[in-house]
Formats: C-alpha cells, structure tokens, sequence
C-alpha cells in the first residue's frame, strides 16, 4: 500500500537498480502504476505514524514540544592551555562535562538557555557562556595577540561569518566542520512517509555456523524492507535484518566485550550519568558470522562491502547493554571538533535483545516537535542519518536510548564515516 523501490543486491560494489513503483499511499481504492487511482476511494500520503500502523512506532507527546529546545553548539579555545568545561546545573561545582584542549575545540548537545563555565586548570574561571538561539559557535577568546595569526583562528572568524549566513538562508544552523563538501556516500531516498525500499540480498541469513557444520547453513537470499518512518530527521525501520542465529551469536561475542560506556572521544572522553550503559566493540574480522552480517549490512545501507572496514568508512561494530533504570539521554552521533570533515555519516542500530519494557529508541524533535518512539523486535534495526544532503549534521537526528523499565536490553551500533573514518 506504499510506494516501493526494488533492488537485487549481490556482493558487488554497485547495486542494479530494478525498479520504482509509485509513492502512494493507498486508502480504500487501486492504484495504477503511474500513481493514479482507477477505482473508487482516495490515494494520499501517509500523514502521521497512525497511518503506517507499524506496531513499533509511537508518538513520544501528543503534541509538539513547548519546553526549552535542544541545540547543537561548538566551542573553540584560543588559550595555550588546556580548560575543563562544567554545565551550570545550578550547583557551586557545575556538572563536569570534558575537557577542550588548548587551541582546539570540542562540540556538545545542549538547550537554549544554557550555560557552561570554563575554568583553567588553577580553578581561574575564564568565561561563561549562555547558548542562544541561532547561535552555533562560541570562542573562548585569546590572551595572546599572537594566536590571531594562526590558520585556525583565521578560519573560525571565517566559519562564523559563515555559519551567520547559513542560518540566515536555511533557518537552521550548520554543526558540521567548516568547510566541508557534500556527502559522497548514497543516502536511501525518503520522499514521503511510508515509502519502501524493498532489497534481495545474496547475502543470506545464517541458521548456523558454516565453519563448523557440514550443512547448508545459508538461505538462498534475504529480503529485507526499509520503511521510511520519518523524513525529518531521515529514518527508517529495517526489519528481519538479522537470524535467530546471528543475533545469538553476537550476543555470546558481545558479552566478553562490554564495560562502562563513556561520552565524548579520545582524550576528552569520560563517564556521565548521561550514558550509564555499558559498550564493547567486535572487529568485522573477528567471526566468519560477523564478517557475514558486514555484508548483508552493505546491502542494506547501499555502500560497497569493501568500505564496511575499520580502515575504510567503518567502526567496529559497537555492543550495548542496558539494565533497569539505565539509558542514554537525548545527544547527537556527530560533532564538530574543528580539525576534519571526517564525520559519521549514518547510524545502524540493530535490537540483539529487546527489553521486556521500556528501552526504545527515541527522536525527541521528529514530527514538528511531537517526538517518536521506535520499539523494534529482536532481529530489526532502526537507520538514520546524522548528515544532509548538503553536508551539515542533521540538527533533528537527535535521538536517546531511552529507560529500561524491566529486563535488559542488547544492541549494537553500526556506524559509517564520510568521506571516511581513517
């Protein structure tokens, strides 16, 4: 009752395009392949997740939010020196939020409103910092003259002008590097609610190990259906993407591996009662099963197979687990740190293990302001999209884990850089 694309994927680095039906949403009536109606009744377009009646999707409100507004923001030290970063929670300490290390930056999800407090590493207070609407970046000015020399001073200046503009012409600001070029990654079209992309992968789904049985381990294929379930931010449902099988698998792999999930990367990552899941991380070349599923991945995401690496355009592959009361409150899979235009581009997220209640998958700031929820069965997967088209970072892709209220839940994230992740 939708309008569907197909294709046949094969493990080749480009896919053959078989054919596009018509985007209609059918209601009562027969829809002709040019999109017309031939009998009686209406055709139209999915207008909200009632139309889809997808079990899993809900609103998160019945109707848009009129609380403070989560925003995207950037920082940028013009200091010699290292400062630690404290949301103003109104307590004398502040909440610790990373550390932003001498003439570089650092990004973060916050709320209009806001304040943050940058302090050396004396306990000199250097600046406080109110988030404003419109406003994407804030600089922690230099004290010495010199660094308005340097090339990464120059061109913040120039990213602000920039970034003025932007939200001027698109009423939204830009929170990916500055410059960066479009996407060179395909992005799944999404042109109306309910519209899917209906996939044959020749990569099979697995019943058991083929390294160690004599039998045939692997279906002939797997048919796979993406449903766009929002275009703004751009996600879809991807439902039956893995077997019993493989999913028992990677949860037996999954379990050696976690431990305390962290925010933030590198140096600048820590522990938050923000994130109090824990993460574990399996290599593709880790199992012939987890090689496998990277395939079947490709297909679905519609990128060459020799790009899912860790030295091409992806990580590895990110475990999760949940237990009652634990969650990841709302945040961004991008940012901005200023050094490179290298980003993560998509997110794959697959249910190992729903729990027994609670733990959805939320978008805060879908559907004008509403929120959805997506409750995915084990074996299905939610994909999004963290860039647009342009090469921005898609402000709206905000999304949470959100509270197990009974049992425990298993997941795992694909994610996939552009133009790439090394």
């Amino acid at each position: 009752a939708t309008g569907v694309s197909t294709r046949r994927h094969a493990m080749l680095p480009a896919f053959a395009f078989l054919a596009l039906l018509p985007p209609a949403f059918r209601v009562g009536a027969e829809t002709h392949k040019d999109g017309t109606c031939i009998t009686g009744g209406t055709c139209k377009i999915a207008a909200g997740l009632e139309d889809l009646r997808i079990p899993a999707l809900s609103y998160l409100r019945a109707s848009p939010r009129k609380t403070e507004r989560p925003m995207g923001a950037k920082f940028r030290n013009f200091l010699r020196e290292d400062l630690t970063l404290y949301w103003d929670n109104g307590t004398p300490e502040g909440t610790y939020s990373g550390i932003i290390q001498a003439l570089a930056g650092t990004s973060t999800l916050t709320y209009e409103g806001h304040s943050f407090i940058f302090k050396k590493q004396s306990g000199e207070v250097v600046v406080r910092l109110t988030m404003r609407k419109g406003q994407a970046i804030y600089v922690i000015p230099p004290e010495d003259p010199t660094v308005k020399e340097t090339a990464f001073y120059k061109k913040t200046m120039d990213e602000m002008t920039f970034l003025e503009k932007y939200y001027a012409d698109n009423g939204t600001p830009w929170l990916a590097y500055y410059p960066r070029d479009k996407p060179i990654l395909p992005i799944w079209e999404a042109s109306f609610l309910g519209q899917q992309h209906r996939l044959e992968s020749e990569i099979g789904h697995l019943s058991c190990d083929p390294s160690s049985s004599s039998k045939q381990c692997s279906s002939r294929s797997s048919e796979i259906t993406l449903t766009v379930i929002s275009q703004k931010p751009r996600v879809f449902l991807v439902e039956h993407l893995l077997s019993e099988f493989e999913l028992a698998n990677i949860l037996e792999m999954g379990k050696k591996t976690v431990r305390r999930s962290t925010v933030g990367q590198g140096k600048g990552s820590y522990t938050s009662n923000t994130r109090t899941s824990r993460t574990g991380w399996l290599a593709r070349k880790s199992s012939p099963i987890i090689d496998h599923v990277f395939r079947r991945f490709a297909d679905v995401l519609n990128i060459s197979e020799s790009l899912l690496h860790h030295d091409k355009n992806a990580e590895n592959l990110q475990i999760v687990h949940y237990t009652e009361g634990q969650e990841y409150t709302p945040h961004h899979d991008f940012g901005d740190s200023g050094v490179s235009p290298h980003s993560r581009f998509l997110t794959l997220f697959i249910y190992i293990q729903p729990a027994e209640k609670g733990g959805g998958t939320s978008f805060p700031n879908a559907f004008g302001g509403r929120g959805m929820k997506v409750e995915p069965q084990a074996g299905s997967a939610i994909l999004w999209y963290n860039m647009l088209p342009d090469g921005n970072g898609d402000e709206l892709s905000l999304h949470a884990g959100m509270p197990v209220k009974r049992g425990e839940k298993w997941g795992c994230n694909l994610w996939v850089w552009d133009p790439s992740f090394h």
